[in-house]
């Protein structure tokens, strides 16, 4: 029996060196000994110095800046043992030149040496003009480089050796040497493209990364096939429930990135059926993704995202689904973002909980029309805008009564701006809403002139009525404001007999005249028209909702804002966002559970804002209370992703940016905006060259699972490909 379990230690022994060795030959063959740079000179915890020559750096195909190198004491072709201290691999980026300690004496002899040939075709190398071992001192140079982190084995949960990442060294020693090498090939592929374990929380189809481009050090660079040039991969997962920017000029290719992603995320579902569906909200301000771009050089149909669903295994029939303002010739298919602003024909007026389901989209309708004149400095106007329809607590007769009087002046006012009102109320019902007492006051009262007063003789006639024309109850409503305020008029009389009999009350309340304010001037309901481009007689349903329900269920929602008046787009997708926001919020006060008795959390749901400086608040905006700021900041236990594009990142609210986990930044051309981009991770390392180049597609990539940034050329989108 002894023998028998010395016999299986020393297998398990022999097993565990044996797995110890693959470590060790995986982590050296990080390193290839050609491609050797030079020696680490010297080094603190974030930033080094290293020693190269140009012979070295020639036969490794060049050292650009932002290249990544590799440190390490290891010797390619020699064994180590894993849980050693040297037994690791720094990991650096290339970020300028670093001048030697013999720096003057060798900038002297050069200068000697360019005088000699000055007078000469023959550069100062050439052979005879410096001899060979000064021109050999002449070829070291510094390069400066900022220390990444650290690669090395360790021990899993399972006991097994597993490759790491840290994002920093523990230790460094200044009398001891390290050899530099570039990474190319497989090695700079498993560098770029290491993912981290899985955390607790990750989704479950964390690591099906996708490739999304590939390595680009230099838009000056030789070749596209050169072996540093590797595949760039992101895990899409790293997208949910997270915020993600991107920045850049126009025509850098943002749109394109953000097809590469909104596809990469779409394509879950060909991996997963269920787990696989994330629901996708793509705000389109130009029209680029539910439309077909006659700029595309790909082929229309090969460019529009629009039509992935016809290219993408496990997606049902209706998984992408368009939305606008007005129908388009190309799709038919296409959902009209507009509003019963009228809310329904006959409400049930005895019953709070079910009069705010009737007029769920008047109310809807009067916060849009309220963004729409939130600009105007008018008196008459903010009352307008300040007058709230809320449905009040108790609905006492009386209570009722003012409160569908209110209703039936607001789709008054409304309809005199040029909405239709649905065909079942065609005309108003006022049967009840103006007492004989008050009709008869308005109808005999006296006025300044004789034309006020007929034209409160005519409202008197009109109010008394069960049922009138629309324009008929408008000319009589601005015949009421204006005796209502007419000091010559017999309201005051009447209102003090109606004050008598009613504990105080005034027949006109504060929100029955906020209402009239704005038919004081012709003006001021011509302001509202605009608003009959969201509106439609026969909708019931409120798009907001009926967008968040969709994206619930997986689909990818596209909503075509280039043809809307820029305030009603960004009102309607603040609305849009808020349905959303409280529908996942709900859920997760409120979760189910499943069979197993697992709490179900929220569905999935990623938002797309493009040009994002005109739906989300402005950097100088400080109120996190918008949906856009609570997104940023509660999105993640509501299970809401944000992507945002836009050319400045100043634009950006600073609590949003400090939220932001996923980074694609493209050319920008301002120092100010630059200036705003170093605070975050070390994008300080790229600032010069996003700057400078402004190659299309040229970004460089900061995601979750990715511990430092990638210098990417993102591949051109093609629906057609599963890219």
């Amino acid at each position: 029996m002894s023998d028998n379990n010395d016999f299986l230690g020393g297998d398990f022994q022999k097993y565990q060196a044996a797995k110890a060795r693959e470590a060790h030959t995986k982590l050296a063959n990080l390193v290839r000994e050609e491609m050797m740079v030079g020696d680490l000179l010297k080094m603190d915890y974030g930033d080094c110095e290293i020693l190269v020559h140009d012979h070295m750096r020639q036969k490794a195909g060049g050292v650009p800046m932002g290249c990544f190198l590799l440190a390490t004491r290891m010797q390619p072709k020699e064994s180590y043992e894993p849980d050693k201290e040297d037994t690791c691999v720094i990991l650096l980026r290339v970020t300028g030149q670093a001048r030697l300690p013999n720096a003057g004496e060798l900038d002297m002899i050069r200068l000697l040496a360019g005088q000699r040939s000055s007078d000469t075709p023959e550069h100062w190398d050439h052979e005879g003009k410096t001899d060979l071992f000064t021109i050999h001192q002449l070829r070291f140079s510094g390069l400066r480089c900022r220390i990444l982190g650290t690669f090395r084995f360790k021990k899993n949960h399972r006991d097994d050796w597993e490759l790491s990442f840290g994002s920093d060294i523990s230790n460094f020693y200044s009398g001891r040497g390290m050899k530099v090498y570039k990474p190319v090939g497989g090695a700079l592929k498993k560098i770029i493209g290491h993912t981290p374990p899985v955390l607790s929380d990750s989704h479950p189809l964390y690591g099906k990364k996708v490739v999304i481009g590939r390595l680009k050090y230099s838009a000056s660079e030789l070749t596209g096939n050169a072996p540093e040039n590797v595949d760039v991969e992101i895990d899409p997962t790293d997208l949910i429930a997270r915020r993600t920017a991107l920045f850049g000029m126009s025509r850098t290719g943002k749109s394109n990135t953000t097809k590469i992603i909104a596809s990469s995320v779409f394509r879950l579902r060909a991996k997963d059926q269920e787990r696989g569906r994330v629901g996708q909200l793509i705000f389109d301000f130009n029209g680029e993704y539910a439309n077909e771009n006659s700029q595309d050089k790909n082929g229309e149909v090969a460019s529009c995202l629009k039509n992935i669903g016809d290219h993408t295994g496990n997606s049902r029939k209706g998984d992408v689904v368009t939305f606008g303002l007005i129908e388009h010739v190309n799709d038919p298919q296409r959902k009209l973002m507009k509003l019963n602003f009228f809310g329904k024909p006959s409400p049930h007026w005895g019953s709070r909980e079910q009069l705010e389901q009737d007029l769920e989209s008047l109310f809807r309708g009067k916060e849009i029309a309220d963004t729409l004149l939130a600009g105007s400095d008018r008196l008459y106007i903010k009352n307008f805008v300040n007058t709230s329809l809320d449905i009040p607590k108790e609905l006492d007769p009386g209570t009722a009564t003012r409160y569908k009087r209110l209703v039936t002046v607001y789709r008054a006012i409304i309809k005199g701006a040029g909405l239709e009102p649905p065909s079942r109320i065609a005309r108003a019902n006022i049967k009840g809403l103006f007492s004989d007492e008050f009709c008869e006051a308005i109808r005999t009262s006296s006025a300044s002139d004789s034309q006020q007063a007929t034209q409160y003789a005519s409202a008197g006639h009109i109010l008394a009525r069960d049922e009138v024309s629309w324009d008929d109850l408008l000319s009589a409503l601005k015949a009421l404001r204006a005796f209502l305020h007419d000091k010559s008029s017999a309201y005051a009389k009447f209102d003090e007999k109606y004050r008598e009999k009613h504990e105080g009350r005034n027949w006109a309340d504060e929100k029955l005249t906020g209402l009239l304010a704005i038919l004081e001037y012709e003006n001021g309901v011509r302001q509202l028209r605009p608003l009959g481009l969201q509106h439609s007689a026969n909708d019931d349903e409120d798009y907001a909702r009926v967008i968040a329900e969709l994206l619930r269920e997986g689909k990818l929602v596209i909503v075509d804002q280039s043809l809307g008046d820029p305030e009603m787009n960004r009102s309607s997708a603040e609305r849009v966002m808020w349905a959303i926001f409280e529908r996942q919020k709900q859920d997760f006060v409120k979760p189910g559970v499943d069979a197993d008795g697992r709490v179900i959390p929220p569905p999935d749901i990623l938002v797309y804002a493009e040009e994002a400086h005109n739906l989300l608040p402005s950097g100088s905006q400080f109120d996190t209370r918008n949906v856009w700021s609570r997104t940023a900041k509660e999105g993640s236990k509501y299970r809401i992703g944000l992507v945002y594009a836009t050319q400045e990142p100043s634009s950006i609210q600073p609590n949003i940016l400090k939220n932001t986990d996923n980074w694609f930044v493209a050319h920008l051309n301002n120092a100010d905006e630059m200036k705003e981009l170093k605070k975050y991770y070390d994008f300080d390392d790229f600032s010069e060259q996003i700057l400078k180049v402004p190659d299309p597609g040229f970004l460089r990539v900061k995601t979750l699972s990715n511990p430092f940034i990638i210098p990417t050329q993102v591949h051109r989108f093609n629906v057609t490909l599963g890219q």
